[in-house]
């Protein structure tokens, strides 16, 4: 029992069955020497991929350079959140920026990303993007992808010129967005699929990665997974590339960045379309896993954007799926949120009182100010910021009379029936409707005669013309019914940085932080490329830390690129057989 406890459970019951050659202590004695191995391997390979979004383009470039590759996707289809991404990649010193007329250079395009990051982001990181992006016009063109010919400008505020690359329809591949000639990270994984199957790349479905096995101080020697089956182990002789994602539906690591993300109408973006289940996509398998074996994290204090829906607690919403031209992809999420909005609404919260001027919503970055980003996202600014700040339980409602909902083009009869999986995936749960404001309170939860106060008070300050509690200057009477109110969800969006990766998407070991430290006031800090990695292990996407911090968005030609490199360098290593 000794023997056996020392080398763990596991060990000590698959080594206790005698056979004819007294195999109990040979096999006790294995798990003695390398208790990090599993018993057996399940199957083997050069390089194992985790995950389907920029996991796709690491896999296509480690086969292309000779190496055996399995792909493992925790999903029953392919694409993670990358599929269901805007689509633009932000990308400098391109050829199709040249035929639009536009002059850029490298160098520029640093410059702004650097900006971008808010200066957050690792030089030798983005420099190696900069100069690997502009690749990725001819290489996803070669597999058939299709570029739209004009380059806008997404973040005007940190690009001085527009770097906005955009899938174009492609029927024959994949169509595009309904009613536009662009498309979004459904081109990109599509194209990616189609050349893995010409390829013959297995991608393993319901697939999840739960370890990454790790000889101590030597290399990774594979992973194991969880299937319907059970958990099998699959060796990598050569490595194992990360791109699981992000963290954004691990409310609990959400928590330990920033706890006024997590609670009560708080929700992560992810989702799996294909059978309807929300918010379990991004759980962080991929920054535990690595963690697990040495990996440290950059500054995930950004723990992402977020967004304020109203109406409608999901980010994404397919019914049925259609993984060809997103005919059901949701339309939005929850009730269309212009400026106008903002002017015909007044947001109350859990008292019935307001506490904010609405405008601040329809508030836009300042390049003055060195501000990038999109409305309605970024947490320090006062919109999001005054919500961050409520107590629990935040019970946030706008509320609006007919005659704004007729303005502002209200789907009324879908507000009516609302259904969580589709068109804008209104919610039950996040819907008031009435023809008086305490039968509306009521259905709101929040006390009658305070929210008759405060809308009577409001209504006087549009007859006035001037709000004397937040100097709103835009404003419309609540007080013809029916009255409407959408309940406010906070969606956690997008993460940014995450496990610590050199040029080469090499992990980085943390133990290695503390090599040479004397202490002294001046710290002679070295380059990335100088740290030690972990041996086989490699990371791309939103697990990398390659965005710094906070980074407007246009992300997919990035996670690409680094990708690539991955792929590129994993099918390089020796088998550490």
């Amino acid at each position: 029992m000794t023997a056996g406890t020392a080398v763990g459970a596991g060990f000590l019951l698959s080594g206790c069955s005698q056979d004819a050659q007294g195999g109990t202590e040979a096999k006790l004695q294995a798990a003695e020497a390398k208790p990090w191995l599993p018993e057996k391997w399940d199957k083997e390979t050069d390089v194992v991929v985790v995950g389907t979004g920029c996991g796709l383009a690491a896999a296509i470039e480690a086969k292309n350079a000779g190496a055996d590759v399995i792909i493992l996707e925790k999903n029953d289809w392919v694409g993670g959140l990358y599929k269901t991404a805007g689509g633009h990649a932000i990308l400098g010193g391109t050829r199709i920026q040249k035929e639009a007329g536009m002059q850029d250079s490298l160098e520029d395009w640093f410059e702004d990303e650097m900006k971008a990051s808010g200066y957050r982001g690792v030089p030798e990181l983005i420099r190696t993007y900069v100069e690997r992006g502009p690749e990725l016009i001819e290489w996803m063109e070669s597999m058939g992808f299709k570029w739209y010919p004009t380059v806008g400008n997404s973040s005007p505020e940190v690009h001085r010129v527009g770097r906005s690359h955009y899938p174009a329809a492609n029927p024959d591949v994949y169509d595009a967005k309904p009613n536009s000639p662009m498309s979004f990270g459904l081109a990109w994984t599509t194209v990616w699929e189609k050349k893995l199957q010409e390829m013959g790349v297995p991608i393993l479905f319901k697939h999840r990665m739960k370890k990454v096995y790790r000889e101590p101080g030597g290399p990774v020697l594979g992973v194991s997974a969880e299937t319907p089956e059970g958990t099998i182990n699959i060796k990598a002789r050569k490595g194992v590339i990360l791109c699981t994602g992000t963290w954004t539906d691990n409310h609990r690591m959400a928590q330990a960045w920033d706890p006024r993300v997590v609670g009560p109408d708080c929700f992560g973006d992810g989702g799996t379309p294909a059978d309807g289940t929300l918010f379990v996509d991004s759980a962080g398998d991929g920054h535990f896993a690595a963690a697990e074996v040495g990996a440290g994290f950059s500054d995930m204090s950004f723990t992402s954007y977020i967004y304020l829906f109203y109406g409608s607690r999901s980010y994404w919403g397919w019914e049925p799926p259609d993984f060809k031209t997103a005919a059901y992809y949701a339309d939005g999420k929850g009730i269309p949120r212009p400026a106008a909005f903002f002017e015909r609404v007044i947001l109350v919260k859990n008292d019935g009182v307001r506490y904010i001027n609405e405008m601040e919503g329809a508030r836009k970055a300042d390049p003055a100010k060195g501000e990038a980003g999109s409305i309605n996202e970024n947490p320090e600014w006062p919109y999001t910021a005054k919500y961050l700040s409520l107590p629990h339980p935040r019970n946030v409602w706008a509320i609006a009379d007919s005659e704004s909902a007729a303005a502002l083009k209200w789907p009324i009869e879908d507000l009516k029936n609302p259904n969580p999986k589709k068109g804008l995936m209104f919610d039950p749960a996040c819907i008031a409707i009435a023809d008086s404001i305490p039968e509306l309170a009521e259905k709101m939860g929040i006390p009658a005669a305070e929210l008759e106060k405060t809308i009577s008070r409001y209504n006087g300050f549009v007859g006035a013309g001037k709000d004397e509690d937040f100097g709103k200057t835009a404003l419309f009477k609540i007080a013809k019914p029916p009255f409407y109110g959408l309940k406010a969800s906070l969606i956690r969006h997008t993460q940014r940085n995450g496990v610590r990766v050199n040029t080469k998407s090499q992990v980085i070991e943390q133990a290695d932080q503390l090599t040479g430290y004397s202490g002294k006031a001046v710290d002679e800090s070295i380059s990335i490329d100088q740290e030690k990695v972990i041996p086989h292990l490699y990371a791309a996407g939103e697990l990398g830390n390659v965005m710094g911090w906070r980074r407007p968005h246009g992300s997919l030609g990035n996670y690409a690129t680094v990708a690539r490199i991955a792929g590129e360098n994993a099918a390089k290593e020796s088998s550490w057989e």
